[in-house]
């Protein structure tokens, strides 16, 4: 499938809004991949599918979860907001029939994190967070901290996330916590 063919597809799947977001994070994503030298090609592909999912229904997302993974998480389970970033892995597998396990990661992982990330999801983790249409505290911090560490802005999203989702009483999926001890380690004391 070619860039403007996902873009078509996206366009169809999507109400405008999200479509705006979605080229927001593969404009930021194209940015970041120049930036780090990641292949763009791959960057776009994930970025154009990283919420293709997103306005589907809950319950048919579920399904399609509990359909092609029966290892799902009870936190992921309990937390319909995180649903997209699996269903939208599920779809470009499944529906879409790509194999790069990179771009599926990248996918399954923009919302949640994990250890061991590869640089193409790092990229799309950050582009979904300091895209364009982005507007919340601390927002332009990010952006301008992703074009100097990957891991280091990585590391002070987490950290912010959870703070965030702490403060809400919601549940942490233990990727992310992976993810942050990860990154907090590799690092260091001094900057974690």
């Amino acid at each position: 499938m070619t860039q403007e063919e996902l873009e078509l597809l996206c366009k169809e799947k999507v109400s405008k809004k999200r479509f705006r977001h979605i080229l927001g994070v593969k404009e930021q994503a194209i940015l970041l991949a120049r930036r780090y030298g990641e292949d763009e090609e791959k960057c776009i592909t994930a970025a154009l599918l990283h919420d293709i999912t997103k306005e589907m229904k809950f319950e048919d997302q579920l399904q399609m979860i509990l359909k092609a993974d029966s290892h799902t998480s009870e936190i992921i389970l309990h937390s319909t907001p995180l649903y997209h970033a699996l269903t939208g892995a599920i779809y470009a597998k499944e529906v879409l029939h790509i194999e790069d396990e990179d771009i599926l990661n990248a996918v399954r992982y923009h919302t949640i994190a994990r250890a061991g990330m590869s640089k193409l999801e790092k990229i799309i983790f950050i582009a979904d967070a300091t895209s364009i249409d982005r507007k919340y505290k601390g927002v332009e911090y990010f952006r301008e901290l992703s074009f100097k560490s990957l891991d280091l802005c990585m590391l002070e999203m987490l950290r912010d996330d959870m703070r965030r989702l702490l403060k809400d009483g919601c549940l942490i999926p233990v990727d992310t916590i992976n993810a942050y001890n990860s990154l907090s380690l590799e690092l260091g004391p001094k900057k974690a």
